[in-house]
């Protein structure tokens, strides 16, 4: 849909956003997410294309994604994205995921910085006056994205590489991929028992090609988890994640 502040996406789940029980996985989830948001921006001229002849790019700051239930293999989406507002070097855009009978089953929020890649700082995003429709009182998620704080054992971490396959156009982890890892790491026995309810991350610092990662983890009660995702070589962490299952 075009030239609209509200911007519809429709598609069918395909068979490789699926596991093997053909749910749709949460790293599919999070690449619609990416995808849809980047067709809106582009679309009001405020994208990737239009930015990147600016020396700017959009980062993911923070996500948070509410499951209330996971689609299926073929079965017919709709997503609606909007821009909730701009705060100095953050704008929060959100996201509602509907089915075929218009019953909301995944709601989104996400923080995006716009940085400047000469001066490798961010931009003041409030200053560029992008023409698009702020939405303020519509809020998909039922809290805001965490600003997540905790203490981590460090025993027995969760050692990761970061691949080729894992960059992105700018050459460093997509954010994708930081929640692919999560999965990796839960595993099969874990995704039996439990189903994802919510998931928070707030990206700290870039994961580039051979950086080795450590996923440290910290049990808050049986259906709360935080976790620690950090280089090897300095200590210095890339991301955070709250996990909430029910």
């Amino acid at each position: 849909m075009e030239n609209n502040n509200i911007w519809e996406y429709k598609f069918k789940v395909r068979s490789f956003d699926v596991d093997k029980n053909k749910n749709i996985t949460l790293t599919s989830i999070s690449e619609y997410l990416q995808e849809v948001a980047g067709d809106h921006a582009n679309s009001m001229g405020f994208g990737y294309r239009q930015l990147v002849l600016q020396d700017m790019v959009w980062i993911l700051s923070g996500i948070k994604i509410e499951v209330e239930r996971f689609p299926i293999w073929e079965e017919e989406m709709r997503i609606e994205t909007w821009i909730v507002g701009n705060d100095k070097f953050l704008s929060r855009r959100d996201f509602e995921w509907y089915d075929s009978k218009g019953n909301l089953i995944i709601k989104a929020s996400t923080n995006w910085i716009l940085f400047n890649t000469a001066t490798r700082r961010p931009q003041l995003v409030e200053r560029m006056e992008f023409p698009v429709e702020m939405y303020p009182n519509k809020v998909a998620t039922t809290s805001p994205i965490s600003n997540i704080r905790s203490k981590f054992d460090d025993n027995n971490p969760y050692e990761y590489k970061v691949r080729y396959t894992d960059l992105d156009m700018i050459g460093h982890m997509n954010n994708t991929k930081y929640i692919q890892l999560l999965m990796d790491y839960y595993g099969e026995e874990f995704q039996k028992l439990k189903t994802f309810f919510s998931i928070d991350i707030n990206f700290k610092t870039e994961a580039k090609l051979n950086d080795a990662l450590l996923l440290s983890s910290n049990t808050i009660d049986e259906n709360t988890t935080y976790h620690e995702l950090k280089k090897a070589a300095d200590s210095k962490v890339n991301c955070l994640y709250i996990v909430i299952c029910k």
